[in-house]
């Protein structure tokens, strides 16, 4: 028995097997719990982007931070800075 659709001669084997009616009621089953399986799959990938995504901006916000501090501190140690 064929447990999934991927190919065409799946599609050619339940329809010799089982009919054109039973047949195609199965196949749409079967398509319709992939097409569900993908939908999950597909929407914990987006979950996953969206935390990466996160961490991407909390990186580039402390990169940010980092710069100016360090701008800073080297403003505030620069041998002139009495001068001013």
């Amino acid at each position: 028995m064929v447990d999934r659709v991927t190919r065409a001669r799946d599609v050619r084997h339940i329809l010799r097997t089982h009919g054109l009616e039973k047949g195609a009621t199965q196949i749409f089953e079967l398509l319709a719990e992939d097409n569900e399986m993908l939908r999950q799959e597909l929407a914990s990938v987006i979950t996953a982007m969206n935390k990466m995504a996160d961490i991407v901006a909390n990186i580039a916000t402390v990169g940010a931070k980092l710069k100016h501090d360090w701008e800073k501190v080297r403003k505030d140690m620069h041998p002139d800075k009495d001068m001013q």
